[in-house]
């Protein structure tokens, strides 16, 4: 195990941090930490995905040269960036005093975050659809060196592998529980929040609402085995928050960011159209802000990460998959958007399985878009603009389903391991509402 951890953190901060600092070099030093490790297996899962395409063979030595061939180059040219953030990490550490509170704070998420990594580092893999698909890839990966043996049937090529793939690091590396990938993503998201959260609250006020994040008892649990839910939530809730934090510091990095994060999202996740309503955001705030270059190259990011994964799906699935629109005439659709009896079902199956299990961040959700509508804050709506229309697409979603598949009302419980993306978007929008700065914080 020892091996495969020095992999993962070499990966971390010999990918991940360099790509970081040349995209955000002015963010805090939380934001940078926290996102390197998405950035960096992300774009490293990416990298043995291509390679793997080329005919080079999944093994240690094959994925040592890889990250040696792309760490290297980054690391020469922002060493001095490098120097610098462990200078401020350094002075930061000494120089800082925590009051009693702070302190008990820190406490809390130093015992979540221990459990965690206690609990991935003890227990093998264990939860079904691992077992018969996110981790059983890995393990043909590893052991066979190639994508294409682990394609049974087409169940196994209907998610992408950015989580196979790291669990494939873990095996070759010669490690058993690979499922620590997923505490550190827990991490990377309470560190990343905080960094995001202290441009516009103070340092009491983002220790305590990453606290209730962390706390948050979905997103804990899933920190715990190897679904690709909470790695979806990484990816897509800290890819839309960027978008807000675009919009008020005008910095292009942040897009940039956030359009890769988004991007790598649909390397773990693909059906969702989660990352569309991100797209249409930004579009409606270039023409607003005219900012127009985010027209251009924010879709140009996403699509063509996103095409790499569909792309590749369409040649392995050799023309079998259909278009579920074609099996149902454009009347019929319209008959059923006007179906009221149809909405009513939908209506209850979000309640049940969205807002039911998160009926106190929702309720708080809504009172603070109120609250700042009330006080005219326009500057903090975008973010719950961009909520509200991620709500929409699982509610259009959910609707869709229900008009072509027969069993849709039967599959609340994966609805409801979706809709975790939320609790960090809530949580975001409240601290906002509660407790946001006149002033944008300017941190180095």
């Amino acid at each position: 195990m020892i091996l495969s951890i020095i992999f993962i953190l070499a990966i971390t901060f010999g990918v991940g941090l360099p790509l970081i600092l040349i995209i955000i070099p002015k963010a805090n030093s939380f934001v940078k930490l926290g996102l390197s490790y998405p950035i960096g297996i992300g774009v490293f899962t990416l990298l043995m995905f291509a390679t793997n395409l080329l005919g080079i063979k999944f093994t240690l030595l094959n994925e040592t040269l890889l990250l040696f061939t792309a760490s290297v180059p980054l690391i020469l040219t922002q060493l001095k960036k490098i120097k610098t953030l462990l200078g401020q990490i350094k002075g930061s550490v000494k120089n800082t005093k925590f009051d009693l509170a702070e302190k008990i704070i820190l406490g809390v998420l130093a015992f979540l975050i221990l459990v965690s990594f206690i609990s991935t580092f003890y227990w093998p893999v264990y939860m079904w659809d691992s077992v018969v698909l996110y981790d059983f890839r890995g393990h043909v990966f590893a052991s066979t060196g190639f994508m294409k043996d682990a394609f049974i049937d087409a169940y196994y090529y209907g998610y992408p592998f950015l989580t196979s793939l790291a669990h494939t690091i873990v095996y070759l590396c010669g490690g058993r529980y690979p499922q620590f990938i997923y505490s550190l993503f827990y991490l990377s998201l309470g560190v990343s929040f905080y960094g995001i959260l202290r441009e516009f609250v103070s340092r009491k006020a983002g220790l305590i609402f990453t606290a209730v994040l962390l706390m948050t008892g979905p997103l804990f649990y899933h920190s715990l085995f190897s679904y690709t839910n909470l790695t979806y939530t990484v990816y897509l809730s800290l890819g839309a928050i960027l978008i807000y934090l675009w919009n008020r510091k005008g910095n292009m990095g942040y897009l940039i960011l956030s359009a890769l994060l988004v991007g790598l999202s649909t390397h773990v996740r693909a059906t969702e159209p989660f990352w569309l309503a991100v797209i249409l955001i930004v579009f409606a705030v270039s023409f607003f802000k005219k900012k127009y270059v985010g027209i251009v190259l924010y879709p140009l990011i996403v699509l063509h990460l996103r095409q790499i994964w569909i792309s590749y799906q369409q040649v392995i699935s050799s023309g079998m998959a259909t278009n579920i629109t074609n099996k149902m005439g454009i009347d019929s659709i319209l008959q059923e958007i006007i179906n009221l009896n149809r909405w009513g079902e939908v209506a209850v199956f979000i309640y049940k399985y969205l807002i039911a299990p998160q009926w106190p961040l929702f309720i708080l959700f809504v009172l603070c878009g109120v609250l700042l509508i009330l006080r005219k804050q326009r500057e903090h709506l975008l973010m719950f603009v961009i909520t509200v229309l991620f709500i929409g697409v699982l509610v259009a979603g959910t609707f869709i389903f229900s008009i072509y598949l027969d069993y849709w009302n039967r599959i609340g419980d994966a609805t409801e391991r979706l809709s975790i993306l939320f609790y960090p978007l809530y949580i975001y929008c409240i601290a906002l509402a509660l407790k946001s700065r006149n002033k944008i914080r300017n941190q180095s």
